[in-house]
């Protein structure tokens, strides 16, 4: 768990600026698909753990799907995506609080 915990911790930071560059047109979806999938790749590496997910982890890949999911346009444009993006990215830099509406799990 300690090591997941790290990986998540490490990965937030650099999560964080991608999403936000994402969004704000400063870099292009592509870019943001290879560090999504290597990260992914690089999370496979530990075995599953079995314990809770903590909302740091539960924000950072329910964050990691966002921005794979939809296109930036549609998260520049929706005021709903936009706002749990954000809020997300705020919570895991630590400036915000938990987004309640998070989902997210394990790959």
């Amino acid at each position: 768990m300690v090591e997941a915990q790290r990986f998540i911790d490490t990965k937030a930071f650099q999560l964080t600026n991608y999403a936000d560059a994402l969004v704000a047109g400063i870099i292009p979806p592509i870019e943001v698909d290879l560090y999504c999938w290597d990260t992914i790749e690089e999370w496979s590496q530990f075995k599953s753990p079995t314990f809770k997910v903590s909302p740091t982890e539960s924000a950072f890949w329910y964050l990691l799907h966002q921005i794979t999911f939809w296109n930036p346009k549609e998260i520049r444009t929706c005021p709903i995506l936009k706002s749990e993006v954000d809020s997300c990215i705020d919570f895991l830099r630590g400036d915000g609080m938990y987004p309640d509406f998070c989902s997210g799990v394990r790959p």
